[in-house]
Protein backbone atom coordinates (compact mmCIF):
# COMPACT_ATOMS: atom_id res chain seq x y z
CA UNK A 1 0.00 0.00 0.00
CA UNK A 2 1.16 3.72 -0.80
CA UNK A 3 2.15 5.72 1.88
CA UNK A 4 -0.80 8.36 0.99
CA UNK A 5 -2.96 5.69 0.97
CA UNK A 6 -1.72 4.39 4.24
CA UNK A 7 -1.98 8.15 5.66
CA UNK A 8 -4.99 8.45 4.50
CA UNK A 9 -6.53 5.06 6.62
CA UNK A 10 -5.07 6.74 10.02
CA UNK A 11 -7.78 9.45 10.65
CA UNK A 12 -9.58 9.45 13.98
CA UNK A 13 -12.76 10.28 12.34
CA UNK A 14 -15.19 7.34 11.22
CA UNK A 15 -16.03 6.99 7.84
CA UNK A 16 -19.98 6.90 9.21
CA UNK A 17 -19.44 10.39 10.31
CA UNK A 18 -17.49 11.86 7.56
CA UNK A 19 -20.31 10.28 5.28
CA UNK A 20 -22.87 12.19 7.67
CA UNK A 21 -20.70 15.40 7.56
CA UNK A 22 -20.73 15.13 3.52
CA UNK A 23 -24.90 16.17 3.18
CA UNK A 24 -24.94 19.22 5.09
CA UNK A 25 -21.36 20.33 3.81
CA UNK A 26 -23.24 19.62 0.20
CA UNK A 27 -26.15 21.71 1.16
CA UNK A 28 -24.21 24.78 2.71
CA UNK A 29 -21.93 24.94 -0.90
CA UNK A 30 -25.39 25.24 -2.62
CA UNK A 31 -27.59 27.64 -0.58
CA UNK A 32 -25.56 29.91 1.36
CA UNK A 33 -23.61 32.10 -1.59
CA UNK A 34 -27.14 33.01 -1.96
CA UNK A 35 -28.25 33.64 1.27
CA UNK A 36 -25.00 35.75 1.48
CA UNK A 37 -25.25 37.14 -1.51
CA UNK A 38 -21.80 36.96 -3.35
CA UNK A 39 -20.89 39.81 -5.43
CA UNK A 40 -18.71 37.75 -7.49
CA UNK A 41 -20.70 35.19 -9.89
CA UNK A 42 -17.47 32.96 -10.45
CA UNK A 43 -17.35 32.96 -6.46
CA UNK A 44 -20.99 31.92 -6.27
CA UNK A 45 -21.10 29.32 -9.32
CA UNK A 46 -17.79 27.63 -8.57
CA UNK A 47 -19.56 27.11 -5.16
CA UNK A 48 -22.27 25.79 -6.45
CA UNK A 49 -20.18 23.21 -8.74
CA UNK A 50 -18.78 22.04 -5.44
CA UNK A 51 -21.97 21.39 -3.71
CA UNK A 52 -23.15 19.80 -6.65
CA UNK A 53 -19.88 17.51 -6.35
CA UNK A 54 -20.26 16.97 -2.78
CA UNK A 55 -23.72 15.59 -3.13
CA UNK A 56 -22.96 13.27 -5.70
CA UNK A 57 -19.63 12.30 -3.75
CA UNK A 58 -22.35 11.67 -0.46
CA UNK A 59 -24.80 9.44 -2.37
CA UNK A 60 -22.26 7.61 -4.74
CA UNK A 61 -19.63 6.60 -1.91
CA UNK A 62 -19.44 2.87 -0.88
CA UNK A 63 -19.88 3.36 2.77
CA UNK A 64 -23.02 2.90 5.16
CA UNK A 65 -24.50 6.75 4.45
CA UNK A 66 -23.45 5.98 0.39
CA UNK A 67 -26.79 5.48 -1.50
CA UNK A 68 -25.34 4.23 -5.38
CA UNK A 69 -22.25 2.59 -3.21
CA UNK A 70 -19.91 3.08 -6.55
CA UNK A 71 -17.19 5.22 -5.23
CA UNK A 72 -14.35 4.21 -3.45
CA UNK A 73 -13.89 5.78 0.21
CA UNK A 74 -10.38 6.45 -0.83
CA UNK A 75 -11.31 7.79 -4.14
CA UNK A 76 -13.86 10.02 -2.03
CA UNK A 77 -10.78 11.02 0.15
CA UNK A 78 -8.48 12.45 -2.49
CA UNK A 79 -11.30 14.43 -4.03
CA UNK A 80 -12.07 16.00 -0.41
CA UNK A 81 -8.42 16.80 -0.28
CA UNK A 82 -8.66 18.67 -4.05
CA UNK A 83 -11.50 20.11 -3.53
CA UNK A 84 -11.15 21.56 0.11
CA UNK A 85 -7.62 22.46 -1.25
CA UNK A 86 -8.76 24.35 -4.21
CA UNK A 87 -11.27 25.76 -2.11
CA UNK A 88 -8.72 27.70 0.06
CA UNK A 89 -6.74 29.16 -2.80
CA UNK A 90 -9.44 29.86 -5.91
CA UNK A 91 -10.11 32.82 -4.40
CA UNK A 92 -6.67 34.18 -5.14
CA UNK A 93 -6.36 32.55 -8.22
CA UNK A 94 -9.63 33.56 -9.57
CA UNK A 95 -9.77 36.55 -8.16
CA UNK A 96 -12.19 37.50 -5.89
CA UNK A 97 -10.08 37.46 -2.90
CA UNK A 98 -11.31 41.30 -2.50
CA UNK A 99 -14.77 39.97 -1.98
CA UNK A 100 -14.49 39.76 1.54
CA UNK A 101 -17.79 37.41 1.91
CA UNK A 102 -16.89 34.93 -0.20
CA UNK A 103 -13.23 35.05 0.92
CA UNK A 104 -14.55 34.35 4.45
CA UNK A 105 -16.87 31.46 3.38
CA UNK A 106 -14.35 29.83 0.98
CA UNK A 107 -11.46 30.10 3.61
CA UNK A 108 -14.06 28.80 6.67
CA UNK A 109 -15.05 25.83 4.63
CA UNK A 110 -11.96 25.47 3.09
CA UNK A 111 -10.35 24.68 6.07
CA UNK A 112 -13.16 22.53 8.18
CA UNK A 113 -13.18 20.20 5.18
CA UNK A 114 -9.78 20.06 4.66
CA UNK A 115 -9.35 19.32 8.48
CA UNK A 116 -12.38 16.64 8.46
CA UNK A 117 -10.95 14.71 5.33
CA UNK A 118 -7.75 14.54 7.00
CA UNK A 119 -8.95 13.33 10.66
CA UNK A 120 -11.08 10.84 8.42
CA UNK A 121 -10.23 7.06 8.36
CA UNK A 122 -10.73 6.15 5.10
CA UNK A 123 -10.16 2.23 5.35
CA UNK A 124 -11.05 -0.11 7.82
CA UNK A 125 -8.17 -0.74 10.35
CA UNK A 126 -9.27 -4.46 11.36
CA UNK A 127 -9.80 -6.93 8.84
CA UNK A 128 -13.46 -7.85 10.24
CA UNK A 129 -14.05 -3.84 8.99
CA UNK A 130 -12.75 -4.33 6.01
CA UNK A 131 -15.04 -7.49 5.31
CA UNK A 132 -17.89 -5.96 6.32
CA UNK A 133 -17.61 -2.71 4.17
CA UNK A 134 -16.95 -5.59 1.59
CA UNK A 135 -20.60 -6.95 2.29
CA UNK A 136 -21.97 -4.13 2.89
CA UNK A 137 -21.25 -2.24 -0.57
CA UNK A 138 -21.87 -5.35 -2.95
Amino acid sequence: MSVPNRLMGRGILPPVVHGVLDYPLAAVLIVLPLVLSFDDAAAKWIAFAFGIGAALLAVGTAWSTGIVRIIPPLLHGYADVTVTVALIVLPFIIGFSDHTTALVFYLIVGIAGLAATLATRFEPRMRAEREMALRMAA
